[in-house]
């Protein structure tokens, strides 16, 4: 049987007087769910911007060879950002910086930062190969073995591997040496494999079969 006008109207009251606050609080739930989206995506966008800034000022600090304040900003975006990968991204600058600079050891303890502070980034791979290669040249063979486990899966196995078996042979430690270029060669291609057998048949060695 069909409302007429009178009975749908006192329908839709009884409707709203059961339900209307219910409407009213969902509503309100849904406003401020959205404007607090818009609202975070606003702030994480002002934060990578940030980061950017502080990642050219860096840049520019390093190019006009003044380390100390690339040193500063680079503290300063740690401290604001400490999630961005921009800060990775500068502190490989500073390192890079600090190499040709003729002091390994400092980029080795800025590297350190990024595999402590953001080792689940697949940047911290890259920063513990540039750590153990810089503890190489600082001379502590020991630390750089240790930076270099566990050793990671991906393309840049091989390089761990191949850094791995130059310390060991700096450590006279020859068949450790063989053993991680001929783990070496099963992950490397190119010319980089070349020299890595070159590097092992000057031990006595052979790649694996």
């Amino acid at each position: 049987m069909a409302y007429d006008d009178e009975e749908q109207l006192e329908a839709i009251r009884d409707w709203w007087h059961r339900y209307g606050r219910l409407v009213i609080i969902a509503a309100i739930a849904v406003l401020a769910a959205v404007l607090g989206w818009q609202q975070w995506t606003a702030w994480q966008e002002r934060q990578a911007a940030n980061a950017s800034a502080d990642y050219a000022a860096i840049l520019q600090a390093l190019n006009s060879d003044d380390r100390e304040a690339a040193g500063n900003r680079l503290r300063t975006l740690r401290e604001a950002h400490a999630d961005s990968p921009y800060v990775a991204m500068a502190t490989f600058a500073v390192a890079t910086a600090a190499m040709d600079a003729g002091n390994p050891g400092r980029a080795a303890d800025a590297l350190g930062w990024v595999t402590d502070q953001q080792a689940d980034s697949p940047l911290a791979v890259v920063a513990r190969l540039r750590q153990a290669e810089a503890l190489r040249v600082e001379g502590d063979r020991s630390a750089a073995l240790a930076v270099l486990e566990p050793l990671p899966n991906g393309p840049l196995r091989g390089r761990f591997l191949e850094l791995q078996g130059d310390l060991e042979v700096a450590q006279g430690n020859t068949d450790a040496a063989i053993e991680a270029y001929q783990q070496a060669l099963q992950a490397i291609s190119g010319q980089r494999r070349s020299l890595v057998e070159i590097k092992l048949f000057d031990l006595g060695g052979a790649p694996a079969s």
